[in-house]
C-alpha cells in the first residue's frame, strides 16, 4: 500500500474511534473493499472544495445539476439522485458519507415540490451499525411522496445493501456486486504496544461490575463480543424482512449469509429486482411520470367540458353563502396547516446542528423560506462555522510558532530550547527522559501541550 493510501486508511480509522471510542459497535461492511471505496470518496468529495466536489459527483453520474448549494446529491429534470458511496459513518463527518448526511438529503428531496422520484446512488461496501435504520425509516417517509429506487453502479454490500432494501425496487448494473448480509466485530489488543513503549497499564474495576472489562482471550470476553455481533446481524435481517417481504429462512438460504454476487447471480437469488443502467432507470421512472401526467390531463379536460355551467363566485356568494363561509374556513386551515408543515420543515433541516439558532428563528419568521431554501442556508452557514473554527485552530499553532521554553525535564536537557509548536513538542519529548516516564508517546505529550496551548 503506497504512503497516501496508508494514510487515508488510517485517517478512516481514526474516525472510527472518534465515533465509538470503545470499538466495540458492530459493523455491516465488506473488509476488502474498503481500501479502494475510500479512493472513490476522495476523488469525489475533493477535501474542503464543495463546488468541485459537487462536480465530481456529477462527472461520475455523467448528468444532472446540484440539488442545493452544500448537497452532493445531484438532479436529472424531475428526479433526484441521492449518492450512497464508500464506507459508511454514524455521524456527520465532511472527509465520508455517513447516515446523517443521507437523511439530510432525502428531506431536501421530500421537501422540493417538483422533484417526483429519487435514485440512491449506491457503490459502498457498507459501514456502521449505529444509526444505519434511520436511512431506511427516511425512505419509507419519502416513499409515502414519491418512488424511490436503488440503483448499484459498482459495490452494494452490507450496511449499503440495507439501505438499498428499503427502497421499491433495487436495480443494479451488469458489472454490478450485491449482498453480504451480517455483522462483524474487530477487537485489537494495544496493550501489549503500550506496555513496549513504557507504559505501565493499570486498570481498576469496581466490584459492583466485575463484567465491565472481560479479557477478549477468555470464553466470557469471546462471548460477549459475539453475541454483540449476533445482534447486529439479526438486526440486519430483520430490516430485510420487512423490506423485501421475504421470510427470514429466505435470507439465510438465498441471501449467501456474508457473501457477495455479481448482478445475475443476485437477481436470481431475489437480492436485486432488475438489471438495467442508471440511463434505464431514469428513462423507466420518466415513463412514470408522463403516465401521471396523462391522467391529470385527462381528468382536466373532463373538468373543461363541464366550465360552461360552472357558478361565477358572485352567484355563489348570492346563492350558497353557507357554502361559501365552509369553504373560506377550509382554506384558513390548510394555510395554518401549510405553515406548520413550512416550520417544522425548517426545524427538520437544522436537527442534530448546533450553533444555528438565530438563523433558524429568522427563517422560521420571515413567513416565506421554504424547509429547501433554509437547508441550503443552513449547510452554508455550517460549512462556515466550520472553516472558522479551523481557522482558528491554524493562527493558534501560527501564535506558537518561534516561541521557545526550557525543557520540561528540568537539568536533564541541559538547558536546551525548543519551539512551542508540535515540531518543537516531539523534539522535546524525544529529548527528555522525564516527559518520557510520564508521556507513553510523543504524540501523547503533543496533544497535550495542544490543548494548553488552546
Amino acid at each position: 500500500m503506497n504512503p497516501a493510501m496508508l494514510s487515508m486508511v488510517q485517517g478512516f480509522l481514526s474516525q472510527l474511534a472518534t465515533q465509538r471510542p470503545n470499538g466495540l459497535s458492530p459493523w455491516a461492511v465488506r473488509e476488502d473493499a474498503i481500501t479502494a471505496s475510500l479512493q472513490t470518496v476522495r476523488a469525489i468529495r475533493g477535501g474542503e472544495n464543495a463546488p468541485q466536489a459537487a462536480t465530481n459527483v456529477m462527472s461520475i453520474n455523467r448528468r444532472g445539476q446540484p440539488l442545493a448549494n452544500g448537497t452532493f446529491a445531484t438532479r436529472v429534470g424531475n428526479i433526484a439522485i441521492v449518492p450512497v458511496i464508500g464506507p459508511l459513518m454514524s455521524r456527520f463527518n465532511w472527509s465520508y458519507w455517513s447516515y446523517d448526511e443521507i437523511v439530510r438529503d432525502l428531506r431536501l428531496v421530500g421537501s422540493i415540490p417538483d422533484i417526483e422520484a429519487t435514485i440512491l446512488d449506491m457503490d459502498t461496501p457498507g459501514g456502521m451499525v449505529a444509526n444505519v435504520d434511520s436511512v431506511p425509516a427516511e425512505i419509507a417517509r419519502l416513499r409515502e411522496k414519491m418512488p424511490v429506487y436503488a440503483h448499484v453502479g459498482g459495490l452494494c454490500a452490507s450496511a449499503g445493501y440495507w439501505i438499498a432494501s428499503s427502497a421499491e425496487k433495487i436495480v443494479s448494473d451488469k458489472t454490478g456486486l450485491a449482498g453480504s448480509v451480517g455483522a462483524l466485530i474487530r477487537y485489537v489488543d494495544m496493550e501489549g504496544i503500550l506496555t513496549r513503549l513504557g507504559a505501565n497499564v493499570v486498570e481498576v474495576i469496581a466490584e459492583q461490575s466485575p463484567n465491565k472489562r472481560l479479557s477478549r482471550d477468555s470464553d466470557e470476553g469471546k462471548a460477549e463480543l459475539q453475541a454483540i455481533a449476533d445482534d447486529g446481524a439479526e438486526l440486519f435481517i430483520q430490516g430485510l424482512v420487512a423490506n423485501r417481504g421475504v421470510s427470514r429462512e429466505t435470507i439465510i438460504e438465498n441471501y449467501g449469509q456474508g457473501l457477495v454476487f455479481p448482478a445475475g447471480e443476485a437477481l436470481k437469488r431475489g437480492l436485486v429486482d432488475q438489471v438495467a443502467s442508471l440511463e434505464d432507470v431514469l428513462t423507466e421512472l420518466a415513463g412514470r411520470r408522463e403516465n401521471t401526467s396523462l391522467a391529470a390531463s385527462a381528468t382536466a379536460k373532463a373538468g373543461t367540458e363541464k366550465e360552461s355551467t360552472m357558478l361565477t363566485l358572485d352567484q355563489l356568494k348570492a346563492e350558497h353563502p353557507d357554502l361559501v363561509s365552509a369553504l373560506r374556513a377550509e382554506g384558513a386551515a390548510e394555510a395554518a396547516q401549510a405553515e406548520r408543515d413550512r416550520l417544522l420543515g425548517i426545524e427538520e433541516q437544522a436537527a442534530g446542528l448546533t450553533g444555528h439558532d438565530e438563523l433558524v428563528k429568522r427563517l422560521k419568521a420571515d413567513g416565506k423560506t421554504t424547509p429547501a431554501e433554509a437547508a441550503t442556508q443552513i449547510l452554508a452557514a455550517e460549512k462556515a462555522k466550520n472553516a472558522e473554527r479551523l481557522k482558528g485552530l491554524e493562527q493558534l499553532d501560527q501564535a506558537a510558532a518561534g516561541v521557545t521554553s526550557t525543557l520540561s525535564g528540568g537539568a536533564e536537557g541541559d538547558g536546551q530550547k525548543f519551539p512551542q509548536n508540535p515540531e518543537g513538542w516531539k523534539a522535546e519529548w524525544e529529548a527528555t527522559p522525564k516527559l518520557k516516564q510520564e508521556f507513553p508517546t510523543a504524540e501523547s505529550y503533543v496533544a497535550t501541550m495542544k490543548r494548553q496551548a488552546a
